[in-house]
């Protein structure tokens, strides 16, 4: 993209990106950040607000290469990376900021290698090796497209999924129209439901995969989750759709002998099919939320799989003979899917049904997993 035009709006834009940054802090979500910060800051129209977003942008995804910078140095590596109309206001600026650049024949050759092949997103040592390729520097340029699924629509559209449609920029929704990236609506296009089946959407978020489902008119559905705000809101997005569903406020990473949902409680076992899309690193979602390349703190991957072992270990009985137990995270890391997968069949007694690794980087998508257990007795 080219982003900016002279020294004038060069030096501005860069500053402005820099304090953006200092006030940030993480794990909040940048976007949301950086939206009140313009706000808060509104002699900046359009353009700035977009450039000065993209430097800010452009430096979290050029993810753990730029550790070792400070962050002076790295935003100027990262409006480097940019398209400049005049490369010679770049090194006007690496002046003012007393950082000595090389200004010979070869053009800083030093930066150059920063965003050609060591370029690296995730530490090494963490991806499942079907995810290997999301540390490749090529995907420096990927950016996830926005993706719903249109419950009006009969029409087949990506990988021959019904109703898919890919979003533009502050289009606006139709109520029949559900916000569901294109992983997600693939994962529940592998969820085997019969007519009078009982599902558990456990940790069900905002929904979509209920919303999905449903769309199939079989089976009776029932929805959980910790957080009382995500529940209300997946109940409202049911109702807006007419999908009838039941609802419980709970923490399933706790033993429970039996559940209560709204006007039901419900005993082990219970269920026909477990759908369990388990709190996670989000790992194959950070190509869109890239603050994460640079910030997370990988010792906390331990932590989201001992949540993940006790939420299966408790939802686990409520499981018929023959159900179907379908585990699925928003994560490429091996620790929190095969290996997971395997302390499942070390445990429990199960069969592997089916294994997705959803490449999200091919599909302009986010990186998904899925695992789907049958239990056998």
């Amino acid at each position: 993209m080219k982003i900016l035009s002279n020294l004038k709006y060069l030096r501005s834009r860069y500053y402005s990106a820099l304090e953006l940054l200092n006030e940030y802090r993480y794990p909040s979500p940048f976007h949301l950040v950086s939206k009140q910060f313009f706000k808060a800051h509104k002699k900046f129209g359009s353009k700035d607000r977009r450039a000065i977003a993209d430097i800010c942008f452009n430096y979290f995804r050029l993810g753990i290469s730029l550790q070792s910078y400070s962050l002076k140095e790295g935003l100027l590596i990262s409006l480097f990376a940019l398209e400049i109309d005049n490369i010679h206001d770049w090194y006007e600026l690496c002046d003012e900021l007393e950082i000595d650049v090389d200004q010979s024949k070869d053009k800083l050759t030093d930066i150059k290698s920063i965003i050609g092949t060591p370029i690296s997103f995730y530490k090494n040592g963490y991806l499942m090796e079907e995810f290997i390729h999301y540390n490749d520097p090529m995907n420096y340029q990927f950016r996830p497209k926005n993706w719903a699924k249109d419950h009006m629509s009969l029409e087949t559209g990506k990988l021959g999924l019904p109703g898919v449609k890919e979003l533009k920029i502050n289009q606006k929704l139709t109520p029949f129209v559900q916000v569901q990236d294109l992983s997600s609506q693939f994962l529940c296009s592998n969820v085997s439901i019969e007519d009078h089946d009982k599902i558990w959407d456990l940790c069900c978020g905002a929904g979509g995969k209920s919303l999905n489902l449903c769309s199939l008119k079989k089976g009776e559905f029932y929805l959980s989750d910790i957080r009382p705000t995500i529940l209300k809101n997946a109940e409202y997005r049911m109702k807006m759709m007419h999908y009838k569903a039941h609802y419980a406020e709970m923490d399933m990473s706790i033993t429970r002998e039996f559940i209560n949902f709204k006007n039901k409680k419900v005993d082990s076992p219970f269920f026909d099919t477990i759908i369990a899309d388990v709190p996670c690193s989000g790992s194959g979602t950070w190509f869109r939320t890239p603050e994460h390349f640079m910030n997370f703190d990988y010792e906390s991957i331990d932590d989201f799989t001992s949540r993940q072992r006790a939420i299966i270990e408790s939802a686990f009985p409520f499981l018929k003979i023959g159900g179907v137990f379908h585990y699925m995270t928003c994560s490429v890391f091996e620790d929190e899917n095969s290996g997971i997968k395997e302390w499942v069949m070390d445990n429990f007694s199960v069969s592997l049904q089916q294994e997705i690794m959803f490449d999200g980087i091919r599909h302009r998508s986010d990186g998904m997993y899925l695992a789907s257990f049958m239990k056998l007795n």
